[in-house]
């Protein structure tokens, strides 16, 4: 009887300890969970402030433009007038819709896009104000555009006779168009606040560059000549962009000046190239075809005459990804 209940004592004693243990462990547990659990919120909500720290820090901020302005943006720009359609091609290329534009040439017009090669595929997503001509800047309508910011670039005629009117309107910034379109693309992406696009939008049209480079130096015998022209004779201005961004060979003498139709000839380019308003182009060729010097040229002999869109003048992202395309078709049909 004794060792019964020597061994209940024993076995309720032994029972007791194992559950007061498991106990124990088990509240040691649950406070290392909550422990954890609790560090880990903790964390997650100081990443969170910091990351909405970062985000509500962002703006305003201080650019300086090319002119030396320092320009204070107090928020991320809305409505956004151009007094030239010159930065047109970055703003789109970055997803951003100018408000309104002033205009260079007619295909530069607002209501105008939709006929331009370069633009066309963004023109039915565009609805900005046309703010006349580039030429004599409109102040009252600029006004009525109601921007929160002003851009053009550093130059243009007659913006250093009216800048402080226009910084009354809104903070104006220059761009410097002699810089590099990477370059040019990275400062409006900085006033934008648009500076995680850029990296992206070089890669790609520098991709798209070097492929159409591939087909352009299986051919280096090929002459290109890039004309513009004033109805009367050809003008070799306006293409050192392609030539230093393309593997294009230019034509022997090949001159930065007006040229009549003999020194073409003289040259006579492979192809010959007319960047201007095609309207005004396709006239002027047509006024020399019944010239035997023009019907002379291997080019025209051998349907090797093509338009750029005016609009390619700006030499940026989207006119380097158009003009790649276009360099690739016309080296591979001959």
């Amino acid at each position: 009887m004794k060792k019964v209940l020597c061994f209940l004592f024993s076995f309720i004693l032994i029972t007791t300890l194992l559950y007061a243990c498991a106990s124990n462990s088990t509240k040691e547990s649950v406070n290392d969970t909550t422990e954890s659990v609790t560090t880990q919120t903790s964390e997650a909500g100081t990443s969170a402030s910091i990351a909405e720290s970062k985000a509500n820090t962002s703006w305003p901020r201080t650019i300086t433009d090319a002119t030396g302005h320092e320009v204070i943006l107090e928020a991320e720009p809305k409505r956004i007038s151009m007094l030239h359609t010159y930065p047109l091609e970055y703003f789109l290329a970055l997803g951003v819709k100018p408000t309104a534009t002033a205009h260079f040439n007619q295909l530069g017009e607002a209501s105008a896009l939709s006929e331009s090669e370069l633009y066309s595929p963004y023109a039915k997503d565009l609805d900005m104000i046309d703010l006349g001509s580039a030429l004599e800047i409109n102040l009252e309508a600029v006004l009525e555009s109601k921007p929160d910011l002003i851009v053009t670039f550093a130059g243009q005629k007659g913006i250093d006779t009216i800048y402080d009117q226009l910084v009354e309107i809104a903070p104006v910034i220059l761009i410097d168009y002699k810089a590099s379109w990477q370059d040019q693309l990275k400062f409006i992406a900085e006033f934008l606040g648009k500076e995680n696009e850029v990296d992206n939008i070089v890669s790609e049209v520098e991709g798209k560059i070097a492929d159409a480079n591939k087909v352009i130096e299986k051919n280096p015998e090929r002459t290109f000549a890039i004309f513009r022209t004033d109805g009367k004779s050809f003008i070799a201005l306006g293409g050192a962009a392609y030539y230093n961004t393309f593997k294009l060979t230019k034509p022997e003498n090949f001159p930065a000046e007006s040229m009549s139709l003999e020194a073409v000839a003289d040259m006579n380019p492979y192809y010959i190239v007319f960047q201007h308003n095609q309207k005004s182009a396709s006239a002027f060729v047509e006024s020399m075809q019944s010239s035997p010097v023009w019907n002379s040229l291997d080019a025209v002999q051998n349907n090797r005459v093509y338009y750029f869109d005016e609009n390619m003048n700006t030499f940026g992202p989207l006119t380097m990804s158009l003009a790649a395309q276009k360099l690739t078709e016309i080296y591979n049909k001959q």
